[in-house]
């Protein structure tokens, strides 16, 4: 059978190894600074702004998780081009939420 032939999932195609690796790509370039910007916001919110050095130790070492999870959740997009417009999209917000805390 056809991947859309079986049952339990009408319409739904396999992603192609290609497509995957085109997400995986982009997640990783442009999860990197999201996950810089959303970890910033996070400890920024979480210290109440505080300016104490550990504060800096913290951003160091949630930047990899947080990145992880983004590659990981890029995986869910359903397309190349919804995969950048969500990335891009969220770059842009969390860019202009640290401007705006600044």
């Amino acid at each position: 059978m056809a991947a859309a032939e079986r049952p339990g999932d009408p319409g739904r195609r396999r992603a192609s190894s290609r497509t995957l690796l085109h997400q995986g790509l982009a997640g990783a370039v442009l999860g990197f600074p999201l996950s810089i910007w959303l970890t910033g916001l996070l400890v920024h919110y979480a210290t109440g702004g505080n300016d104490d050095d550990a504060k800096y130790q913290v951003v160091m070492w949630s930047v990899v998780p947080m990145w992880v999870l983004i590659v990981s959740l890029v995986f869910l997009a359903r397309s190349r081009l919804s995969c950048w417009a969500w990335l891009i999209g969220a770059n842009f917000v969390a860019a202009a939420l640290v401007q705006a805390v600044r």
